[in-house]
């Protein structure tokens, strides 16, 4: 069930959500996918985006890190954190708080996928400038 236009009430499941990825030459491409969930540029929502982001065991997102705050809530697997200079264990269950412009990456370790919601407070996904290290 969905409404067109701005703020429009909205309900939808994940399964009605491609898979995305990028065909391009960061380390990332072509192992990491993601959907965006809630997103200005493709849902009637302003102020906040979400998405799921989902990569293979040995899959790595690089350290990096962008202008707004982001959070994760971890939501299946295991990986490793960098938050700064600290690295971490994650598991399901694992809320993650990353400030501005913080320097933070993760990694699957485990056997099976790692799987996390993200959040920010932009428009949209798109709106987001990483800056890999």
């Amino acid at each position: 069930m969905t409404q067109t236009g701005q703020d429009a009430p909205m309900i939808r499941h994940v399964d009605d959500y491609p898979w995305e990825t990028h065909d391009g030459n960061e380390p990332h491409d072509n192992v990491i996918r993601w959907k965006l969930l809630v997103d200005a540029d493709r849902t009637p929502s302003h102020g906040f985006s979400l998405g799921i982001l989902e990569f293979p065991p040995g899959g790595v997102l690089q350290p990096h890190h962008h202008t707004p705050q982001e959070v994760y809530c971890i939501y299946r697997g295991t990986g490793k954190l960098r938050l700064g200079s600290k690295v971490g264990e994650v598991t399901a269950g694992t809320i993650v708080f990353i400030p501005q412009d913080h320097v933070h990456g993760i990694e699957n370790v485990g056997e099976t996928p790692l799987s996390l919601m993200w959040i920010f407070p932009t428009d949209a996904w798109s709106d987001v400038e990483y800056r890999f290290l």
